[in-house]
Protein backbone atom coordinates (compact mmCIF):
# COMPACT_ATOMS: atom_id res chain seq x y z
CA UNK A 1 0.00 0.00 0.00
CA UNK A 2 1.10 2.98 -0.79
CA UNK A 3 2.36 5.59 1.71
CA UNK A 4 2.11 9.48 1.18
CA UNK A 5 4.72 11.76 2.19
CA UNK A 6 4.30 14.69 3.94
CA UNK A 7 3.65 18.34 2.47
CA UNK A 8 4.88 21.61 3.97
CA UNK A 9 2.39 23.35 2.28
CA UNK A 10 -0.72 23.09 0.32
CA UNK A 11 -1.24 24.81 -3.06
CA UNK A 12 -5.20 25.48 -3.68
CA UNK A 13 -5.93 24.67 -7.10
CA UNK A 14 -9.69 26.06 -6.67
CA UNK A 15 -11.17 28.77 -4.46
CA UNK A 16 -13.31 26.28 -2.44
CA UNK A 17 -12.74 23.85 0.19
CA UNK A 18 -10.01 20.89 -0.90
CA UNK A 19 -8.71 17.88 1.00
CA UNK A 20 -5.47 16.21 0.97
CA UNK A 21 -4.39 12.23 2.25
CA UNK A 22 -1.51 12.09 4.37
CA UNK A 23 0.21 9.12 5.87
CA UNK A 24 -1.55 6.18 4.45
CA UNK A 25 -4.11 6.73 1.36
CA UNK A 26 -7.32 5.86 2.28
CA UNK A 27 -8.52 2.62 0.88
CA UNK A 28 -11.62 3.53 -1.41
CA UNK A 29 -12.14 5.74 -4.17
CA UNK A 30 -15.42 6.21 -2.15
CA UNK A 31 -13.91 7.19 0.93
CA UNK A 32 -12.52 10.88 0.36
CA UNK A 33 -15.97 12.30 -1.61
CA UNK A 34 -17.72 10.85 1.48
CA UNK A 35 -15.77 12.38 4.52
CA UNK A 36 -15.49 15.58 2.08
CA UNK A 37 -18.78 15.86 1.64
CA UNK A 38 -19.05 16.21 5.60
CA UNK A 39 -15.98 18.50 5.62
CA UNK A 40 -17.11 20.90 3.03
CA UNK A 41 -20.28 21.54 5.34
CA UNK A 42 -17.95 21.70 8.64
CA UNK A 43 -15.57 23.96 7.88
CA UNK A 44 -17.50 26.38 7.53
CA UNK A 45 -18.91 26.35 11.13
CA UNK A 46 -16.63 28.44 14.13
CA UNK A 47 -15.92 28.05 17.44
CA UNK A 48 -18.34 28.23 19.95
CA UNK A 49 -18.64 29.18 23.59
CA UNK A 50 -20.56 27.24 26.28
CA UNK A 51 -20.77 28.08 29.63
CA UNK A 52 -19.99 26.07 32.14
CA UNK A 53 -22.74 25.58 34.84
CA UNK A 54 -21.08 24.78 38.32
CA UNK A 55 -18.19 27.35 37.45
CA UNK A 56 -19.62 30.15 35.73
CA UNK A 57 -16.71 30.45 33.16
CA UNK A 58 -16.56 29.39 29.55
CA UNK A 59 -15.70 26.39 27.99
CA UNK A 60 -14.46 26.77 23.81
CA UNK A 61 -16.41 24.24 21.67
CA UNK A 62 -15.03 23.13 17.66
CA UNK A 63 -18.31 23.40 16.12
CA UNK A 64 -16.46 22.21 12.97
CA UNK A 65 -15.48 18.90 14.50
CA UNK A 66 -18.87 18.59 16.02
CA UNK A 67 -20.88 19.16 12.52
CA UNK A 68 -18.46 16.56 10.93
CA UNK A 69 -19.13 13.82 13.88
CA UNK A 70 -22.90 14.98 14.07
CA UNK A 71 -23.33 14.37 9.93
CA UNK A 72 -21.57 10.63 10.17
CA UNK A 73 -23.32 9.55 13.54
CA UNK A 74 -26.71 10.18 11.94
CA UNK A 75 -25.84 7.84 8.76
CA UNK A 76 -24.85 5.73 11.58
CA UNK A 77 -28.19 5.57 13.10
CA UNK A 78 -29.76 5.48 10.02
CA UNK A 79 -27.85 2.18 8.95
CA UNK A 80 -28.58 0.98 12.76
CA UNK A 81 -24.63 0.88 13.22
CA UNK A 82 -24.09 -1.28 10.25
CA UNK A 83 -22.47 1.72 8.64
CA UNK A 84 -18.94 1.78 6.69
CA UNK A 85 -17.84 4.84 9.04
CA UNK A 86 -18.07 5.26 12.53
CA UNK A 87 -17.33 8.44 14.26
CA UNK A 88 -15.03 9.07 17.21
CA UNK A 89 -15.13 5.73 18.86
CA UNK A 90 -13.42 5.30 21.96
CA UNK A 91 -10.29 3.17 22.50
CA UNK A 92 -8.43 1.78 25.76
CA UNK A 93 -4.90 2.43 24.89
CA UNK A 94 -4.35 0.03 28.35
CA UNK A 95 -4.77 -3.09 25.93
CA UNK A 96 -2.91 -4.51 23.29
CA UNK A 97 -4.28 -4.48 20.70
CA UNK A 98 -6.51 -1.17 21.91
CA UNK A 99 -10.14 -2.14 22.27
CA UNK A 100 -12.96 -0.31 21.56
CA UNK A 101 -15.51 0.24 24.22
CA UNK A 102 -18.96 -0.63 23.33
CA UNK A 103 -22.34 0.04 24.20
CA UNK A 104 -23.46 -0.90 28.05
CA UNK A 105 -26.92 -0.18 28.12
CA UNK A 106 -27.37 -3.93 27.35
CA UNK A 107 -25.51 -5.20 30.07
CA UNK A 108 -27.32 -2.59 32.95
CA UNK A 109 -30.56 -5.60 32.81
CA UNK A 110 -28.08 -8.09 33.80
CA UNK A 111 -28.43 -9.93 31.04
CA UNK A 112 -25.01 -11.24 29.31
CA UNK A 113 -23.86 -8.64 26.90
CA UNK A 114 -24.79 -8.59 23.34
CA UNK A 115 -21.56 -9.66 21.37
CA UNK A 116 -22.62 -7.35 17.93
CA UNK A 117 -23.66 -4.19 20.19
CA UNK A 118 -22.64 -0.76 18.86
CA UNK A 119 -19.30 1.36 19.80
CA UNK A 120 -20.49 3.81 22.58
CA UNK A 121 -21.63 7.32 22.28
CA UNK A 122 -20.06 8.99 25.59
CA UNK A 123 -16.75 10.47 25.70
CA UNK A 124 -16.23 9.21 29.37
CA UNK A 125 -16.95 5.01 28.81
CA UNK A 126 -17.36 3.37 31.50
CA UNK A 127 -14.05 0.97 32.97
CA UNK A 128 -11.73 3.90 31.48
CA UNK A 129 -8.62 4.24 32.73
CA UNK A 130 -7.51 7.90 33.73
CA UNK A 131 -5.04 9.19 30.67
CA UNK A 132 -5.76 6.11 28.49
CA UNK A 133 -8.60 7.07 26.23
CA UNK A 134 -8.11 8.33 22.62
CA UNK A 135 -10.65 9.48 19.88
CA UNK A 136 -10.35 8.68 16.27
CA UNK A 137 -11.80 11.02 14.30
CA UNK A 138 -13.36 8.23 11.72
CA UNK A 139 -12.77 4.51 11.73
CA UNK A 140 -13.70 2.73 8.37
CA UNK A 141 -14.37 -0.87 8.85
CA UNK A 142 -14.01 -3.57 6.41
CA UNK A 143 -17.55 -5.37 7.00
CA UNK A 144 -20.50 -2.80 7.75
CA UNK A 145 -22.62 -5.66 8.49
CA UNK A 146 -20.25 -6.21 11.71
CA UNK A 147 -20.70 -3.64 13.92
CA UNK A 148 -17.56 -3.92 15.97
CA UNK A 149 -15.01 -0.87 14.58
CA UNK A 150 -11.52 -2.56 16.14
CA UNK A 151 -8.97 -4.82 15.54
CA UNK A 152 -9.03 -8.73 16.42
CA UNK A 153 -9.19 -9.30 20.29
CA UNK A 154 -11.63 -9.41 23.04
CA UNK A 155 -13.78 -6.76 24.37
CA UNK A 156 -13.77 -5.89 27.59
CA UNK A 157 -16.60 -8.75 28.52
CA UNK A 158 -13.80 -11.46 27.19
CA UNK A 159 -16.24 -11.99 24.04
CA UNK A 160 -13.33 -12.29 20.79
CA UNK A 161 -14.31 -10.31 17.92
CA UNK A 162 -12.45 -10.56 14.00
CA UNK A 163 -10.57 -7.67 12.62
CA UNK A 164 -12.70 -5.51 11.17
CA UNK A 165 -10.85 -2.10 10.88
CA UNK A 166 -10.07 -1.21 7.32
CA UNK A 167 -8.53 2.58 8.67
CA UNK A 168 -7.87 4.56 11.46
CA UNK A 169 -8.71 8.75 10.17
CA UNK A 170 -8.26 11.87 11.56
CA UNK A 171 -9.46 14.60 10.20
CA UNK A 172 -7.41 17.74 10.23
CA UNK A 173 -9.37 21.16 9.61
CA UNK A 174 -7.56 24.20 9.39
CA UNK A 175 -5.13 25.55 12.61
CA UNK A 176 -5.11 22.03 13.75
CA UNK A 177 -1.77 20.17 13.92
CA UNK A 178 -1.24 16.55 14.56
CA UNK A 179 1.13 16.09 17.61
CA UNK A 180 3.66 13.28 17.43
CA UNK A 181 2.04 11.23 20.58
CA UNK A 182 -1.28 11.08 18.53
CA UNK A 183 0.34 10.00 15.72
CA UNK A 184 1.65 7.04 17.63
CA UNK A 185 -1.23 6.28 19.32
CA UNK A 186 -3.67 6.02 15.98
CA UNK A 187 -1.24 3.74 14.33
CA UNK A 188 -1.24 1.36 17.41
CA UNK A 189 -4.95 1.50 17.08
CA UNK A 190 -5.16 0.69 13.56
CA UNK A 191 -2.11 -2.19 13.49
CA UNK A 192 0.42 -0.74 11.55
CA UNK A 193 1.12 2.73 10.02
CA UNK A 194 -0.77 1.65 6.86
CA UNK A 195 -4.01 1.78 8.36
CA UNK A 196 -3.50 5.03 9.64
CA UNK A 197 -4.48 8.25 6.71
CA UNK A 198 -5.12 11.69 7.97
CA UNK A 199 -7.10 14.09 5.82
CA UNK A 200 -6.26 17.75 6.12
CA UNK A 201 -9.41 20.20 5.29
CA UNK A 202 -7.90 23.33 3.12
CA UNK A 203 -10.21 26.32 3.24
CA UNK A 204 -9.34 27.55 -0.43
CA UNK A 205 -12.07 30.38 -0.67
CA UNK A 206 -10.73 33.78 -1.45
CA UNK A 207 -10.92 36.68 0.82
CA UNK A 208 -14.67 37.67 -0.80
CA UNK A 209 -16.13 34.59 -0.13
CA UNK A 210 -14.40 34.49 3.76
CA UNK A 211 -15.85 37.46 4.30
CA UNK A 212 -19.15 36.96 2.74
CA UNK A 213 -19.54 33.91 4.99
CA UNK A 214 -18.88 36.11 8.13
CA UNK A 215 -21.33 38.46 7.29
CA UNK A 216 -23.67 35.48 6.67
CA UNK A 217 -22.56 34.48 10.85
CA UNK A 218 -22.83 37.80 12.22
CA UNK A 219 -26.36 39.71 10.47
CA UNK A 220 -27.90 35.35 10.46
CA UNK A 221 -28.73 36.01 7.25
CA UNK A 222 -28.32 32.94 4.62
CA UNK A 223 -26.48 33.80 1.34
CA UNK A 224 -25.73 31.67 -1.50
CA UNK A 225 -22.18 31.96 -0.76
CA UNK A 226 -22.26 29.90 2.32
CA UNK A 227 -24.37 27.28 1.61
CA UNK A 228 -24.47 26.36 -2.78
CA UNK A 229 -28.10 24.88 -2.12
CA UNK A 230 -28.91 28.61 -1.38
CA UNK A 231 -30.78 28.81 2.01
CA UNK A 232 -34.40 30.47 2.05
CA UNK A 233 -34.93 33.16 4.71
CA UNK A 234 -37.80 32.06 7.11
CA UNK A 235 -40.41 34.24 8.92
CA UNK A 236 -38.08 37.06 11.53
CA UNK A 237 -37.92 35.26 15.34
CA UNK A 238 -39.65 37.63 17.61
CA UNK A 239 -39.74 36.87 21.29
CA UNK A 240 -42.77 38.01 22.77
CA UNK A 241 -42.26 41.34 25.30
CA UNK A 242 -39.01 41.75 22.86
CA UNK A 243 -38.30 45.14 21.86
CA UNK A 244 -35.78 44.35 19.72
CA UNK A 245 -36.59 44.41 16.09
CA UNK A 246 -36.73 41.22 14.30
CA UNK A 247 -33.95 39.78 12.64
CA UNK A 248 -34.29 37.30 9.69
CA UNK A 249 -32.93 33.67 10.65
CA UNK A 250 -31.56 31.03 8.11
CA UNK A 251 -33.71 27.99 7.78
CA UNK A 252 -32.42 25.17 8.88
CA UNK A 253 -29.08 23.56 6.33
CA UNK A 254 -29.84 20.45 4.44
CA UNK A 255 -27.31 18.09 4.56
CA UNK A 256 -26.71 14.46 3.14
CA UNK A 257 -27.98 11.85 4.92
CA UNK A 258 -27.05 7.99 3.79
CA UNK A 259 -30.13 5.71 4.80
CA UNK A 260 -30.58 1.77 3.73
CA UNK A 261 -34.04 3.91 1.89
CA UNK A 262 -34.30 7.10 0.40
CA UNK A 263 -35.73 9.17 3.85
CA UNK A 264 -38.76 11.36 2.87
CA UNK A 265 -37.50 14.48 3.46
CA UNK A 266 -33.76 16.19 3.51
CA UNK A 267 -31.92 16.10 6.84
CA UNK A 268 -31.03 19.52 8.33
CA UNK A 269 -28.75 20.79 10.72
CA UNK A 270 -30.57 23.50 12.73
CA UNK A 271 -29.90 26.85 11.94
CA UNK A 272 -29.48 27.82 15.70
CA UNK A 273 -24.98 26.41 14.24
CA UNK A 274 -25.53 30.20 11.66
CA UNK A 275 -26.47 32.29 15.26
CA UNK A 276 -23.44 31.79 17.42
CA UNK A 277 -24.18 34.67 19.52
CA UNK A 278 -27.52 33.21 20.39
CA UNK A 279 -26.45 29.82 20.88
CA UNK A 280 -23.63 29.97 23.75
CA UNK A 281 -26.13 29.05 26.72
CA UNK A 282 -28.15 26.35 24.78
CA UNK A 283 -31.50 25.23 25.23
CA UNK A 284 -31.74 25.16 28.94
CA UNK A 285 -30.12 29.34 29.47
CA UNK A 286 -31.80 30.63 26.60
CA UNK A 287 -35.06 29.21 26.94
CA UNK A 288 -37.65 29.14 24.82
CA UNK A 289 -35.60 31.25 22.54
CA UNK A 290 -33.25 28.20 22.15
CA UNK A 291 -36.17 25.97 21.05
CA UNK A 292 -38.00 28.20 18.82
CA UNK A 293 -34.45 28.89 17.08
CA UNK A 294 -35.05 24.94 16.05
CA UNK A 295 -37.24 24.17 13.02
CA UNK A 296 -40.80 23.71 13.53
CA UNK A 297 -40.94 19.88 13.26
CA UNK A 298 -38.25 19.44 16.44
CA UNK A 299 -40.42 22.46 17.75
CA UNK A 300 -43.58 20.27 17.94
CA UNK A 301 -41.66 17.81 20.00
CA UNK A 302 -40.48 20.20 22.62
CA UNK A 303 -44.08 22.40 23.21
CA UNK A 304 -43.90 21.04 26.79
CA UNK A 305 -40.29 22.16 27.62
CA UNK A 306 -41.01 25.54 26.19
CA UNK A 307 -43.50 26.01 28.30
CA UNK A 308 -41.57 25.99 31.61
CA UNK A 309 -38.50 26.79 29.62
CA UNK A 310 -39.61 30.29 28.95
CA UNK A 311 -42.30 31.01 31.83
CA UNK A 312 -41.38 32.15 35.59
CA UNK A 313 -41.74 28.72 37.70
CA UNK A 314 -39.97 26.35 39.86
CA UNK A 315 -39.61 22.71 40.14
CA UNK A 316 -40.22 21.42 43.48
CA UNK A 317 -41.24 17.96 44.86
CA UNK A 318 -44.57 16.88 45.24
CA UNK A 319 -46.27 16.59 48.39
CA UNK A 320 -47.16 13.14 47.98
CA UNK A 321 -43.34 12.53 47.07
CA UNK A 322 -43.57 10.43 44.17
CA UNK A 323 -43.04 12.91 41.58
CA UNK A 324 -41.39 16.63 40.49
CA UNK A 325 -43.81 19.32 39.18
CA UNK A 326 -43.03 22.73 38.08
CA UNK A 327 -45.58 25.24 38.82
CA UNK A 328 -45.76 28.67 37.06
CA UNK A 329 -45.07 31.86 39.00
CA UNK A 330 -49.03 32.65 39.39
CA UNK A 331 -50.33 28.89 39.89
CA UNK A 332 -52.12 28.73 36.79
CA UNK A 333 -49.91 26.03 34.64
CA UNK A 334 -48.49 22.69 36.28
CA UNK A 335 -46.81 20.12 34.78
CA UNK A 336 -45.92 16.75 36.07
CA UNK A 337 -43.50 14.08 36.12
CA UNK A 338 -43.74 11.14 38.02
CA UNK A 339 -40.71 9.04 39.30
CA UNK A 340 -42.17 6.18 37.32
CA UNK A 341 -42.12 8.39 34.43
CA UNK A 342 -38.31 10.28 35.24
CA UNK A 343 -37.39 6.28 35.77
CA UNK A 344 -38.93 5.43 31.84
CA UNK A 345 -37.25 8.73 29.71
CA UNK A 346 -33.69 7.96 31.32
CA UNK A 347 -33.63 4.16 30.04
CA UNK A 348 -34.77 5.33 26.95
CA UNK A 349 -31.81 7.91 27.54
CA UNK A 350 -29.15 5.36 28.58
CA UNK A 351 -30.63 3.12 25.73
CA UNK A 352 -29.69 6.05 22.96
CA UNK A 353 -26.62 7.51 24.16
CA UNK A 354 -25.07 5.60 27.19
CA UNK A 355 -25.10 8.03 29.42
CA UNK A 356 -24.02 7.27 33.24
CA UNK A 357 -26.11 9.49 36.03
CA UNK A 358 -22.47 10.76 37.17
CA UNK A 359 -22.33 12.29 32.99
CA UNK A 360 -26.11 13.35 33.48
CA UNK A 361 -24.79 15.54 36.63
CA UNK A 362 -22.21 17.06 34.62
CA UNK A 363 -24.10 17.96 31.37
CA UNK A 364 -23.51 21.70 30.79
CA UNK A 365 -25.40 22.14 27.33
CA UNK A 366 -27.48 20.14 25.25
CA UNK A 367 -28.66 21.04 21.79
CA UNK A 368 -30.61 19.30 18.81
CA UNK A 369 -28.27 19.51 15.99
CA UNK A 370 -29.11 17.58 12.89
CA UNK A 371 -33.16 16.90 12.21
CA UNK A 372 -32.47 13.55 10.28
CA UNK A 373 -35.44 13.74 8.16
CA UNK A 374 -37.39 10.75 9.11
CA UNK A 375 -41.27 10.37 9.26
CA UNK A 376 -40.72 9.45 13.26
CA UNK A 377 -38.84 12.41 14.54
CA UNK A 378 -35.30 11.16 14.90
CA UNK A 379 -32.72 13.96 15.73
CA UNK A 380 -28.75 14.01 16.39
CA UNK A 381 -28.75 15.76 20.09
CA UNK A 382 -25.13 17.43 21.11
CA UNK A 383 -23.98 17.44 24.54
CA UNK A 384 -21.21 19.25 26.28
CA UNK A 385 -20.12 17.29 29.42
CA UNK A 386 -17.54 18.32 32.07
CA UNK A 387 -16.17 19.99 28.57
CA UNK A 388 -16.33 16.91 25.96
CA UNK A 389 -18.47 16.93 22.92
CA UNK A 390 -20.83 14.16 22.01
CA UNK A 391 -23.19 13.82 19.41
CA UNK A 392 -25.94 10.94 19.60
CA UNK A 393 -28.84 9.91 17.54
CA UNK A 394 -32.01 10.22 19.59
CA UNK A 395 -35.85 10.28 19.02
CA UNK A 396 -37.40 13.67 19.03
CA UNK A 397 -39.82 12.54 21.44
CA UNK A 398 -37.59 12.25 24.44
CA UNK A 399 -35.38 15.04 24.02
CA UNK A 400 -38.22 17.03 26.01
CA UNK A 401 -37.76 14.27 28.86
CA UNK A 402 -34.02 14.94 28.50
CA UNK A 403 -34.18 18.30 29.42
CA UNK A 404 -36.28 17.78 32.62
CA UNK A 405 -33.45 15.39 33.63
CA UNK A 406 -30.81 17.46 33.03
CA UNK A 407 -32.47 20.51 35.03
CA UNK A 408 -33.22 18.36 37.58
CA UNK A 409 -29.92 17.09 37.91
CA UNK A 410 -28.92 21.14 37.71
CA UNK A 411 -31.41 21.80 40.77
CA UNK A 412 -31.62 18.72 42.90
CA UNK A 413 -28.77 16.06 42.20
CA UNK A 414 -29.24 13.95 44.96
CA UNK A 415 -32.92 13.31 45.08
CA UNK A 416 -32.74 12.56 41.07
CA UNK A 417 -30.05 10.53 41.53
CA UNK A 418 -32.14 8.52 44.80
CA UNK A 419 -35.13 8.32 42.07
CA UNK A 420 -33.35 6.83 38.79
CA UNK A 421 -30.86 4.67 40.58
CA UNK A 422 -30.11 4.16 44.42
CA UNK A 423 -26.76 2.77 43.72
CA UNK A 424 -25.37 6.56 42.36
CA UNK A 425 -26.64 9.09 44.90
CA UNK A 426 -23.91 7.63 47.62
CA UNK A 427 -20.99 7.69 45.68
CA UNK A 428 -22.21 11.29 44.11
CA UNK A 429 -22.06 12.41 47.65
CA UNK A 430 -19.12 10.90 48.69
CA UNK A 431 -17.28 12.62 45.81
CA UNK A 432 -18.33 15.83 46.67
Amino acid sequence: MAILQPQTQHECTTTSIEGTEKEARLPRPTNKPYLMEKANYAVRFPRLSVKNLPSGGNATVELKQLIMSGLIRADEYLRDFRWDYKAEVCFDMSRLPPAPFLSTSTTRTGKAPDPDRRHTLIPFPVGLTKGLLRRPDVIIVKNRATRWPGQAGPDHQGIMHPDNLERVVEVKFPGDKLGERQRSAYIQIAGSPNRFSVLEVHDCRDDGERERDRQTNESQQPTASSNPLSWPVIPPLVMPGSDDHPKPRPAPVPVPVYGPTPIPKPAHVESWTQQVAQAIDGLLEEGAQGIRQLSAEVQSHLEEAATWLSSKGQWMRSKTGDAWEWVSETGAKVLRWTDEQLRAIWAEVQRYTDLTLEMLGKIDWVQVLIDVGLVVGTVVVAFVIAGALVAAGVPAAIVSGLLVLVRLAQLSWAWLASILGAGAVAGALSAG
